[in-house]
């Protein structure tokens, strides 16, 4: 990604079990980001918001607990307790992480949204052989 004169470089790694970490090449000494595939509703989030066509991306990871409702119900001469999960909110924050997609003219565009304002276009580049 391009910011003011001098390029920046993200680099994402897999750690395993779904997620993903996203390294800042200008923070070496940040933990970095960890994101996951992101959900159907988080792309039509993106999609509607940016009026373009996003087929997949990788989001921001929560490790917090699944919240859930729990209700006592009866059942016959004894009570039931059950749960039903809350879904979370999409929130800017959530939508933190790189996407792909298409405009409209059909061409692949790759985007970084940091969690406010517009996402910015970035290029994809190969890995690094050393």
């Amino acid at each position: 990604m391009t910011t003011g004169r001098s390029p920046h470089y993200y680099e994402v790694r897999a750690n395993g079990a779904g997620t993903y970490q996203l390294i800042d090449e200008s923070n070496p000494l940040g933990s970095g980001v960890v994101l996951k595939r992101a959900t159907n509703e988080e792309l039509q989030a993106i999609s509607s918001g940016l009026r373009i066509k996003i087929a997949n991306g990788l989001s921001r990871y929560v490790g917090q607990a699944a919240r859930t409702y729990a209700y006592p119900s009866r059942a016959g001469n004894r009570y039931v307790t059950s749960t039903i999960p809350i879904a979370q909110p999409i929130t800017s924050a959530s939508l933190y992480g790189l996407y792909k997609g298409s405009d409209s003219e059909g061409r692949p565009v790759f985007l970084m949204h940091t969690g406010g304002g517009v996402p910015q276009p970035i290029e994809k580049s190969s890995c690094p052989a050393y």
